[in-house]
């Protein structure tokens, strides 16, 4: 016999940052904005990532005929289901308790969907499984399908942020040296409330990555040209992201229950004002800065 866990054993398992995306009304008001801003009558959808059903209940609301919304945490799902027969929208919305790729492999999801829709997107956009559902969409997406967000840019600032780096590292304690423990830092970045590590700015900020859902070569590794235009010891790259759905924009930048990206580097560096750097990056959001 399998152990039922207690209740709040399962719930304490569910990411609490759950509850800010929901109560954000910025981001919701938005994604409303770009649902009721498509012509929907008679449309079939495709979610990938139900959470609470919001996205899935406001195609329904503004004419979808079907959506189907994939959700692979099972107690997630069920809540979903839940709010949704609560809500009056059972015949129009299909909760499906699998990841999309398990759901493409099973014939869950119809093939050439008028519309996909996914908000799957962390503070440095790509950890929250980016890579394989960005296939999942290319494999059902057909030319008229409408990807939404239809396109995500990602910018980032070098900078000092001593909290940060000291977050994700340790050295000398009590007499010893710890460092060998740092083999289990984070190489490609975590979240920070920038308003708290107060980063001090080291460079313009730049266009770090363009993120396209149906763009198979958007994790090639990518450089650009940096002159930084204040000499400090630089720790890592501040990043943020604008995700575009159509015409309307949701934001980690500020007013947003997503926090900015931290992009730590291996060796804190020292750079001079007026210098170029390379800044380089990773599919992984993991960055690595060069002198010229």
């Amino acid at each position: 016999m399998h152990e039922i866990p207690s209740r709040a054993h399962a719930d304490s398992q569910v990411p609490n940052w759950h509850f800010r995306m929901m109560r954000d009304s910025v981001r919701n008001a938005a994604i409303e904005a770009a649902i009721a801003s498509c012509n929907l009558r008679g449309k079939t959808v495709v979610e990938i990532g139900t959470g609470a059903g919001l996205p899935a209940m406001l195609f329904a609301k503004h004419g979808a005929r079907k959506v189907f919304t994939c959700e692979m945490d099972e107690r997630i799902a069920e809540a979903a289901r839940e709010i949704i027969r609560n809500n009056d929208l059972q015949d129009r919305i299909v909760v499906i308790a699998k990841s999309s790729r398990q759901a493409i492999l099973d014939g869950d999801l119809p093939s050439a969907p008028d519309i996909i829709f996914t908000e799957t997107l962390d503070s440095g956009v790509v950890g929250e499984g980016y890579e394989s559902i960005a296939e999942d969409i290319r494999q059902i997406a057909s030319p008229a399908t409408v990807v939404m967000p239809d396109r995500i840019q990602q910018f980032g600032f070098l900078c000092v942020d001593v909290q940060a780096f000291e977050d994700n590292s340790v050295f000398n304690q009590c007499g010893f040296d710890l460092s060998g423990f740092n083999l289990f830092a984070e190489r490609s970045y975590f979240s920070v409330i920038q308003t708290l590590h107060d980063p001090v700015c080291l460079s313009p900020t730049v266009l770090f990555r363009s993120y396209d859902y149906l763009n198979p070569n958007a994790l090639d590794p990518v450089e650009h040209q940096v002159i930084v235009h204040s000499s400090g010891i630089c720790h890592g790259m501040t990043s943020y992201f604008d995700a575009h759905f159509g015409k309307f924009l949701i934001s980690s930048r500020e007013r947003s229950h997503w926090r900015t990206a931290f992009h730590p580097l291996r060796v804190p560096m020292p750079v001079e004002s007026g210098r170029r750097y390379y800044l380089r990056g990773d599919k992984s959001g993991s960055i690595d800065l060069v002198s010229t």
